[in-house]
């Protein structure tokens, strides 16, 4: 009865977790903490790739912060906010194209209570249509199942606002 209620409990604390905005200043969930929680960026250029970090300060790299004692992998996605819940920001549109914005790595390991730091990168086409623009997207961090048995999978997910010049 004990294991029933524990795993009930479970759930709905994972539910509500779920539901719960996740656009907070160091977001963390679940023994996952990245910071910063949102990035602003202003006078992106069109047409050349460049580093977030060179645009916004080495403060605008993802810092993905392993809080558990564990090794875990952690995946990192971009996506427009139209395949999330996350409310758009005013002034703002949604990113036309994920592919303008990457991550150095895809999936990075961290070991447990460890942190480690990932550049992001930019390339926005040169077109009239995306100058003077304000554009959004959510860059979502989510852990891998560490073993089969494993039931639950976090993820935090931080809102990424940009203006081109």
């Amino acid at each position: 009865m004990r294991l029933v209620y524990n795993l009930v409990l479970g759930l709905a604390v994972v539910i509500s977790l779920a539901m719960s905005p996740l656009f907070v200043s160091d977001t963390q969930a679940l023994g996952v903490e990245v910071d910063p929680g949102e990035i602003n960026l202003k006078d992106v250029p069109l047409g050349r790739k460049v580093a977030v970090s060179a645009l916004g300060g080495d403060e605008m790299k993802l810092r993905i912060q392993n809080k558990g004692a564990v090794a875990y992998t952690y995946t990192i996605t971009v996506l427009p906010l139209s395949k999330t819940s996350g409310p758009l920001k005013k002034g703002y549109i949604d990113i036309p194209h994920t592919s303008w914005l990457w991550p150095q790595e895809k999936e990075v390991l961290i070991p447990g209570n460890s942190v480690k730091e990932v550049e992001l990168f930019l390339k926005i086409p040169r077109k009239k249509r995306y100058k003077n623009k304000d554009f959004q997207a959510i860059i979502e961090v989510k852990s891998k199942k560490n073993r089969p048995e494993e039931i639950f999978v976090v993820a935090v997910q931080v809102r990424f606002c940009f203006s081109t010049r």
